[in-house]
């Protein structure tokens, strides 16, 4: 069975691939080679911004590849986990997740002499589409003009090199897979303690049909137990909230020792307030206490009005 064909979806960007090969990397370990890759362009690759916003985002990046492996054309699929909805297809399972990565974001600027984000001259530019990171640099800079740029890595970078934009926010994990940035940057890690990441950034998941108990094994071969039980509690705070890529939600999922802390912040829609919460529980209540989380988070929002 170790030398049976495992077919392997992915979106077609730079990110995506690298993504893949480690992946791929994962499963040569456990003595599987014969794998087939096929890369595609999601929806959300192709759609206007108007047209992601209209819909959300929400499973935008990875319906496709889902429906190849419902359709049984592949048997694996490879999603960034902050791209999989709260809600996964019911016949699918997400089956492992890689050790995450670093999941701050980072700030990249031309200009050597920026080290944080209070560094930027009054009423610069900065690039980003994420609410998230909107709702926090108005928090953190509110003087600074929010520039929505989209797309891969290498494109929003572009927009920095020529000037387009004087900065950008990107994720951290992102970089450090592509490993490949060959322009003259500055880039500065912004600390957790100033912006939390979004639920599941810096996570690799694989995703696969419930039937397929084979996939499901070899999944659990590969599966990093700590970062699988911070994904849980972090898709249950979604789920629960009912979010979609428009939610300008932040949270982080910590295990240390038995036990898990999960911290959050919800911002209103105008970006103008926001709420945190703070959970520690055992390992085992993972989805409640995303749960119970997203329940303070809605009911303190919903307080302020």
């Amino acid at each position: 069975m170790i030398n049976e064909k495992i077919i392997i979806a992915s979106r077609n960007s730079s990110l995506a691939r690298a993504q893949t090969e480690l992946v791929i990397s994962e499963l040569a370990k456990q003595g599987f080679s014969n794998i087939k890759k096929v890369f595609l362009k999601s929806s959300g690759d192709k759609v206007s911004k108007t047209r992601f916003k209209k819909y959300g985002g929400k499973g935008l990046f990875t319906k496709e590849i889902d429906q190849l492996i419902t359709n049984n054309k592949v048997h694996i699929g490879i999603h960034s986990a902050k791209d999989i909805p709260g809600e996964l297809d019911e016949k699918l399972s997400i089956g492992a997740y890689l050790k995450r990565e670093d999941v701050r974001d980072v700030l990249i600027t031309r200009k050597p002499n920026i080290k944080k984000l209070a560094h930027l001259l009054k009423n610069s530019t900065l690039g980003t589409f994420s609410p998230r990171r909107i709702a926090y640099v108005k928090l953190l800079r509110p003087d600074l003009k929010i520039i929505e740029i989209r797309g891969n890595i290498e494109t929003r970078i572009d927009k920095v090199y020529k000037g387009k934009v004087d900065a950008i926010l990107l994720a951290k994990a992102g970089l450090n897979r592509l490993k490949r940035i060959r322009y003259n940057f500055n880039f500065f890690t912004i600390p957790l303690s100033q912006i939390l990441p979004a639920p599941g950034q810096g996570a690799i998941a694989i995703v696969y049909k419930k039937e397929n108990l084979f996939i499901k094994k070899i999944c659990d071969k590969i599966n990093c137990r700590i970062t699988n039980i911070s994904l849980d509690t972090e898709r249950s705070l979604i789920k629960q909230i009912s979010g979609d890529c428009f939610t300008p939600i932040a949270a982080l999922a910590k295990v240390k020792n038995s036990s898990i802390i999960l911290k959050a912040r919800l911002f209103s829609d105008d970006s103008k307030s926001f709420v945190d919460d703070i959970k520690i529980g055992p390992i085992k209540s993972a989805n409640l206490l995303g749960k119970e989380c997203a329940d303070n988070l809605l009911k303190k929002i919903k307080d302020i009005g």
